[in-house]
């Protein structure tokens, strides 16, 4: 259901186009992506931030809430709930929503740093309290790389699951990437951390086994060049209840420093039901031994 307050305004409209969508017959997670980039745009434009602006997103959670699937309409509301004068930051809260029904299709709240003093006054001006997005009281911690490397990488025996080099359409003008720059490649990153025999796409989809994320959160490191090679790394860390526990390193090839890392937790689901289903053992057996405590805890 749509919060009314004149703060907490719609930045995005529009819908789920058939292309966006992949073989779970649902919206793909990297288009999601796309309209957070969009509605955050809006956002910070409002508040009066110029074009082109190197502005850096530090970190951010991004929750999945109801499938959205070839035609749906969605729109998103987003606000300013936090700023923070040291760090030259704003606190932002992304809601995405079905129409007409209000469903909550997704969620984001991420901390986007670098911005100027004009644009965080502004943003103080229209601050909504965390509590009234539906948003937590304090934000997810910026957190460490320390240790996220590719020499790490390698000595820990994370897979190589991407291997890409960077296009105009990854990049913000900040050198960040976008976030559908970013997710697309988590996403296509999955069927090589868990390819074998038995775990197949064609297998699993015969067995009518789908999966979807249920929440990212990234932390996101330095900007990076047009063309840079970029490599993701990922590894699993366990299973709570139904879900399963991954995460992935993106590198760059050359320096071996972070890009940005991932914590993911998705659950597999019956494609007939679309109910989430234990974790299969096929998924199970191919991580035995093979799990990283990653980030210790």
């Amino acid at each position: 259901m749509m919060i009314d307050n004149a703060n907490f305004a719609v930045t995005w409209r529009g819908g789920t186009d058939a292309w966006e969508c992949d073989q779970m017959g649902h919206m793909n997670v990297q288009f999601y992506g796309a309209k957070f980039d969009m509605a955050e745009a809006v956002l910070l434009a409002r508040l009066g931030l110029p074009a082109g602006s190197p502005v850096r997103p530090l970190t951010e959670q991004i929750v999945f809430r109801k499938e959205s699937r070839v035609g749906a309409a969605l729109w998103i509301q987003s606000a300013v709930i936090g700023v923070d004068h040291p760090g030259d930051a704003l606190r932002l809260r992304h809601v995405m929503h079905h129409s007409p029904s209000g469903a909550i299709a997704a969620t984001v709240d991420t901390t986007v740093g670098h911005l100027p003093p004009e644009v965080l006054a502004a943003g103080e001006k229209v601050g909504v309290e965390p509590a009234l997005t539906g948003a937590p009281d304090l934000a997810e911690p910026v957190g460490s790389h320390d240790g996220v490397t590719l020499a790490r990488a390698r000595d820990l025996g994370l897979i190589e699951t991407g291997v890409s080099c960077l296009s105009p359409d990854d990049l913000h003008p900040s050198g960040m990437m976008t976030r559908k720059g970013l997710i697309g490649r988590l996403s296509e990153a999955v069927g090589h951390l868990i390819a074998s025999e038995d775990t197949a796409a064609e297998f699993l989809r015969e067995r009518h086994i789908g999966s979807a994320a249920l929440d990212y959160k990234i932390r996101w490191a330095e900007p990076r060049a047009l063309g840079d090679v970029v490599v993701l790394r990922s590894g699993a860390s366990g299973t709570v209840g139904r879900t399963l526990r991954f995460f992935h390193w993106m590198l760059d090839e050359a320096t071996g420093d972070p890009v940005a890392s991932v914590e993911i937790v998705a659950v597999y689901f019956d494609m007939l039901a679309r109910k989430a289903i234990p974790v299969p053992e096929e998924i199970l057996k191919l991580f035995d031994g093979r799990l990283v405590n990653w980030p210790a805890a």
